[in-house]
């Protein structure tokens, strides 16, 4: 972030985007930004798409779990131990396992998003707010484009959506790789000041918001929700998408 972005004066309607939206905090309320110049919006996929509350990533996580211990021979506490210290170092346990093992990227992913998607329930709400926001609107995941496909779908917002940047794209450099953005930034034709990434990991904002986009937190209990939650790099923060969704189209609106 440039020393001009933090000394910008905050737009009103990023102090508030809609009266009566609760589920919306700006932070820190210095440097927060408004919205009327986003002409790309990039959607996180789990835990940001869907609410944290549907555990999808807790079957995706024990299955990584037994990925590590099949084909490393481990047991459960010390593949569970080498999970998390790859998750932490690599960005992904599988940048780890790829670097240090030589496990076949394409493998690792298909059996570990074999998972039941039933907890997440279609949400018009949510298909009807991106539908409304003005310019495109894509995918960026550390995932298979085959399980955003799959959830999107369950979702009922496939159509909503021009792209998927997916781990595979990135040439396997994760999210917060500050290369992985830039490659996201090339596919699409990205201007990073025009752009607004939406995510529920706060140290995957950080190269975000040093490219120049505008970053959003889904704040979440999940076991990596409070590293780097506080910061320069944190535009605006919201507990529910929707309604986040709902009152910056309605602010954006208001304002034309």
């Amino acid at each position: 972030m440039t020393p001009a972005d933090k000394s910008a004066k905050r737009a009103p309607s990023a102090q508030n985007l809609a009266a009566g939206a609760a589920a919306i905090v700006v932070t820190p309320p210095g440097i927060a930004r408004g919205l009327d110049h986003i002409d790309t919006w990039i959607f996180d996929l789990d835990n940001t798409l869907y609410p944290a509350r549907c555990r999808l990533f807790d079957q995706v996580d024990r299955l990584i779990g037994r990925y590590i211990e099949t084909q490393l021979g481990l047991d459960a506490v010390a593949a569970r131990a080498l999970q998390k210290r790859y998750f932490r170092e690599h960005g992904t346990t599988l940048s780890g396992l790829m670097r240090h093992h030589g496990v076949d990227p394409h493998k690792f992913l298909a059996f570990v998003h074999e998972i039941d998607l039933t907890p997440v329930e279609p949400s018009p709400s949510l298909a009807a707010g991106l539908a409304r926001l003005p310019g495109r609107r894509l995918i960026y995941t550390n995932g298979s484009v085959a399980h955003a496909e799959r959830v999107m779908e369950k979702l009922g917002v496939r159509s909503a959506f021009e792209g998927i940047f997916d781990i595979v794209a990135g040439e396997f450099r994760p999210k917060p790789e500050i290369e992985s953005y830039r490659r996201l930034i090339e596919r699409f034709r990205i201007d990073p000041k025009r752009a607004a990434l939406i995510e529920d990991l706060p140290k995957n904002l950080i190269p975000a918001a040093e490219l120049g986009m505008t970053t959003v937190l889904i704040a979440t209990d999940s076991e990596w929700a409070n590293e780097e939650a506080e910061g320069a790099h944190v535009h605006h923060r919201t507990e529910d998408l929707v309604a986040w969704i709902e009152a910056a189209v309605a602010s954006l609106a208001a304002r034309r």
